[in-house]
Formats: structure tokens, C-alpha cells, sequence
């Protein structure tokens, strides 16, 4: 049994342990035993469902159901502007010139709709993607839709999947819905994804329209899956061991995007928000899952609970501090982003190292 087990033993087996002494010391009558044998198995279940008074993986789900609607109301609201930006272009005969010498201030309403939808939707899900990325079962849907490269960037590991837009082009390994196909296609950054409207530079219709109906469709595939989803103690420790140490690879793509590198930078996507806020957003949901179990890791080891609590106010404040002097208006310059995140990777290299220890000591078992 268990190390955790062990200590949250209920009073029932103690209630059952006192009545098998008894009847050893005097003869059964008929049935008792097959009685003794299903009060020992309820009693067994009833020990390893034990739970200390503080543990709730229910609003751990609670949480990822409420960030998932939200991320879904967003992406229809996208969904339905790219609806009329498309008709639009459509009454037009896709003549964008036309369209935008007709249309002007309905475009231009459209086009910040559209913006002010996909932000909603994609810092919804940034809530979320510390849960979704870090359990196994959920993993795929973080690729597709915020984390993975097109098969053009990383051949290698690209997720293999096909976006079909309406006039039925076929786009193969596209990368992923929010970063890789609609921030680029809002913000005008990739000009593959643009068309010529004569004085202006217009998102493509039948493209934007194509990445927002596969947004609400794998919206909707994330909310009916985390709908179905029974966490386990082993869902929430794989989470926050996977997906604490990512510092790095964030704070790097902060340092390319255009909040740090300015008009140099070539990176595509992280334009509409700063990497700083999806940073915040992924810890806060790594900490609200911590905060739900932590009261096992409180009874096996107040020591380690208090190390890991402290962990994750040093990273979380750390993250904060940075992000309001951006909000305020400081610049940062690639050398000092290097630095912080290289200070960020160590806090949480720290952390996960703590939880993984916690993780044993509970005999939790981190799934790969």
C-alpha cells in the first residue's frame, strides 16, 4: 500500500479491524464470513477513494470547463464576423479593391471585431493550457490549437492534419489554429495570407473564414473533451511537472516577437498579446491545480507543501512584476530577456524538481 494510502486510512478499516478480532475469538455463525469479506472490500475501496479535507480535483475540471466555454463563446464570435467579412468579399466576387472602396468602415469594424474575438478566445484558452498541455489525454488539442509548428517550420514533428477552406483548397500540417494560421491572418504579419485591396493590405477571406470554422470546430472538440475528462492525482502532478519548466521556450519566443525585438522582429505571431500575459496565464492554471491537491503533499510533508507554495509565489510574482513594467511601458532588450527567462527556467526548474519529489513521496505515479 502506498505511502499516501497509508495515511488517509478511514476509521472504517479500524471499526473493521476491531470486529475481526472479535469474531476470531468466538465462533462465526453461517454467512459471517462471506459478511467479513464484503465489509473488508468496502472498507478497502472506501481508503484508497480517501481524500484529506483540501484536495478537490473537481474544481480543477471546474476550472478547465469554464476556460474552455470561454475560449468556445470566442472563437464563435470569430466565426460569425469572418461569416459576413466572407459574404461580403463573396457579394463582391472576391474584387477586394471593390470590396473595401464599398465596404471601408464595415471592413475596418470587421477587422477589429474579428481581433477583439480571437483575444478572448486565445487568453481563455491560455488559462487553460497548463491543464491541457500538461495531461496526456488532453495533449493533442494544446498542438492543435496554440502550440504546433506547420510542417514548412518542423517537417520532423509537425501534427499531420489537413484544414480544408471553403473554395476547397487544402492546407497540409498547418501548425496550429491561434498562432499559426488566425494571429498572422488578423495582424497582417505573414503576406501569404493577405490579398491586395489597392491602398490596403486585407486578410484573405476564404482563409480566414476556413481557420475560423476550424477554431470553432476544435473548440468545441476541447470543451466535449474536457467535459468527459475524470482527472486523477496523476493528471494533475504530470501537469505541473510537464508543463512548470517550459520558462524558456516562452520567454524566447518573447524575446523575437516585436515586445521585445521591436521593428526587427520576424517572428509572425505573439504580436496581438505579449508572451508575458500567456506565461501568467499558463502558471495561474499550474497553481490553481497545485492548490487543489496540495493538501496531500501538506500531510506527507508540511516542509515540501511550504517549499512548493513559496516556488510558486516566487515564479508567479517574478512573471508579474516583468508584465506590469511592460504594461507600463518599459522597453526590455533581447539581452534582458535572455536573462530573465534564463532566472525564470531556474525557479521553475526548482519548483517542478520539488513537486516531482512530492509526486514520490505520494507515490504518484507522472505519466510520459
Amino acid at each position: 500500500m502506498s505511502q499516501r494510502k497509508t495515511r488517509f486510512v478511514p476509521m472504517l478499516i479500524l471499526m473493521l479491524a476491531l470486529t475481526l478480532a472479535a469474531c476470531t475469538s468466538a465462533p462465526a455463525d453461517d454467512g459471517s464470513a462471506e459478511e467479513i469479506a464484503a465489509t473488508a472490500a468496502l472498507a478497502e475501496e472506501a481508503s484508497s477513494e480517501a481524500m484529506p479535507e483540501g484536495v478537490n480535483l473537481d474544481a480543477v475540471k471546474e476550472y478547465a470547463v469554464g476556460h474552455a466555454a470561454e475560449m468556445k463563446g470566442g472563437a464563435d464570435e470569430l466565426l460569425a464576423v469572418s461569416q459576413r467579412y466572407y459574404d461580403l468579399a463573396a457579394e463582391n466576387g472576391f474584387d477586394y479593391a471593390a470590396m473595401q472602396e464599398a465596404n471601408a468602415e464595415e471592413i475596418d469594424g470587421l477587422i477589429s471585431a474579428a481581433r477583439a474575438a480571437w483575444l478572448n478566445a486565445s487568453e481563455a484558452y491560455e488559462l487553460d493550457e497548463g491543464i491541457v498541455a500538461g495531461v496526456p489525454s488532453l495533449a493533442y488539442y494544446d498542438v492543435l490549437l496554440d502550440a504546433g509548428d506547420s510542417a514548412a517550420d518542423n517537417p520532423e514533428e509537425a501534427l499531420d492534419w489537413t484544414l480544408t477552406l471553403p473554395d476547397g483548397t487544402e492546407l497540409k500540417s498547418p501548425g496550429n489554429y491561434f498562432h499559426s494560421l488566425l494571429e498572422p491572418t488578423l495582424w497582417q504579419t505573414n503576406p501569404d495570407f493577405t490579398v491586395d485591396a489597392g491602398d490596403v493590405a486585407l486578410p484573405d477571406a476564404n482563409l480566414l473564414l476556413g481557420t475560423a470554422q476550424g477554431l470553432d470546430g476544435a473548440a468545441q472538440e476541447l470543451n466535449d473533451a474536457i467535459d468527459a475528462w475524470e482527472p486523477t492525482l496523476s493528471d494533475a502532478f504530470t501537469a505541473l511537472i510537464v508543463m512548470v519548466p517550459t520558462m524558456n521556450e516562452y520567454f524566447e519566443q518573447w524575446k523575437l516577437s516585436s515586445f521585445v525585438s521591436g521593428a526587427a522582429a520576424e517572428e509572425e505571431s505573439f504580436v496581438a498579446a505579449s508572451r508575458l500575459f500567456d506565461v501568467k496565464s499558463i502558471l495561474n492554471g499550474l497553481d490553481v491545480t497545485y492548490t487543489n491537491v496540495s493538501a496531500l503533499v501538506e500531510e506527507a510533508d508540511p516542509d515540501l507543501n511550504a517549499q512548493i507554495e513559496s516556488g510558486f509565489d516566487d515564479l508567479i510574482g517574478y512573471v508579474d512584476d516583468l508584465y506590469s513594467q511592460e504594461q507600463e511601458g518599459a522597453l526590455f532588450t533581447p539581452e534582458e530577456a535572455d536573462l530573465f527567462g534564463s532566472e525564470a527556467q531556474d525557479k521553475a526548474t526548482a519548483l517542478a524538481g520539488q513537486v516531482s519529489q512530492a509526486a514520490a513521496l505520494l507515490d504518484i505515479k507522472v505519466q510520459e
